[in-house]
């Protein structure tokens, strides 16, 4: 009633970023491993906060926010190298900025992942991310992991080791 209708739907858009956000960063840092429930729950997850969200804001705008989540509860349970480098690389095309670390930390999240296939899974996808690099960028920044904090947190810790 006292805000206007534009500005509302930047708002929600702005609202829904951080919601994701703040999912994804939750879902990188949590200390039980991923199972069968875990992403039955991830699905339910997705559903909730895009039928929320489709209240105030278009649908192709929310389901482009949420598309990672979707992305990210296939890449947490696939099942063989191929599975998760198919999966990864769908997901550079929509956020090219997607550190093979997220891969690394869902993958070490699973149960029931050998060491040693995880490691080369990540092997892999550190390699199609840096293939995926233009001019040693990625082609464009996205809203989200730029934000995830678990993700920049890495980084600076790894800076200050070297200083």
């Amino acid at each position: 009633m006292y805000i206007e209708e534009r500005s509302f739907r930047r708002f929600v858009e702005a609202c829904i970023e951080e919601t994701v956000v703040v999912y994804v960063d939750h879902l990188l840092t949590q200390k039980n491993y991923i199972k069968e429930e875990t992403i039955e729950r991830m699905r339910l997850d997705e559903e909730v906060i895009m039928d929320f969200f489709r209240e105030y804001i278009s649908v192709a705008k929310v389901e482009s926010r949420v598309r990672i989540m979707s992305d990210l509860k296939e890449l947490a349970s696939g099942e063989s190298l191929d599975t998760f480098t198919l999966i990864y690389t769908n997901i550079l095309e929509h956020q090219p900025d997607c550190p093979p670390e997220v891969v690394e930390k869902l993958v070490g999240l699973r149960e029931g992942i050998p060491r040693k296939d995880a490691k080369e899974v990540v092997q892999e996808c550190k390699e199609i991310y840096e293939n995926s690099l233009v001019g040693g960028n990625p082609a464009k920044a996205g809203f989200l992991f730029p934000k995830v904090k678990c993700l920049t947190a890495s980084k600076g810790s790894l800076w200050r080791k070297l200083t």
